[in-house]
């Protein structure tokens, strides 16, 4: 079977017949992040982070809009946050970071900061070095929370991610 023929002339299927997420339309995806239907926005934001992963900055930003636009729903908060690790930027090291400080540790928002330092510890230590030092030391964070920020710098020291 002849894909172009199958297809027509389709510039985000390569001649293998794969994906090209670097030459795939946004704008339909972006409705969909921003779906109140949670399949469609957790497709979306999936899509956004394999975008972003394949270097469409633009799908970045995107992602980065949707987390500053929502609503305090931790549960689609968490879902954002997670698209967000293909992010490796200074501006969402930056307002992760924010997240961190904006948001106060409780019960409700315990699981929504844990995903946040996770993925802050998989960003790239120039990222994020300096931010969990600055946290480490802010006597404005309960122990417990500056000790997360000391395990999250100690643990990319002793895992080798770029000391």
């Amino acid at each position: 079977m002849d894909l172009k023929k199958l297809l027509g002339d389709v510039p985000w299927i390569t001649k293998n017949g794969n994906l090209d997420l670097t030459r795939f339309p946004i704008d339909n995806i972006l409705k969909q992040a921003l779906s109140e239907d949670e399949q469609k926005f957790k497709t979306g934001l999936s899509v956004l982070s394999s975008m972003c992963g394949y270097g469409r900055t633009e799908a970045g930003v995107f992602l980065m809009g949707v987390l500053l636009n929502c609503d305090d729903n931790w549960e689609k908060r968490i879902t954002i946050v997670e698209a967000m690790r293909t992010i490796h930027t200074k501006p969402c090291a930056d307002l992760l970071f924010n997240e961190l400080k904006r948001v106060k540790s409780s019960n409700t928002t315990r699981r929504y900061l844990a995903t946040v330092i996770k993925v802050l510890s998989a960003m790239p230590s120039e990222l994020v070095e300096d931010g969990f030092e600055s946290l480490a030391e802010d006597r404005s964070f309960s122990p417990k929370m500056r000790d997360k920020f000391r395990a999250a710098l100690e643990k990319r020291f002793f895992d080798g991610h770029g000391w």
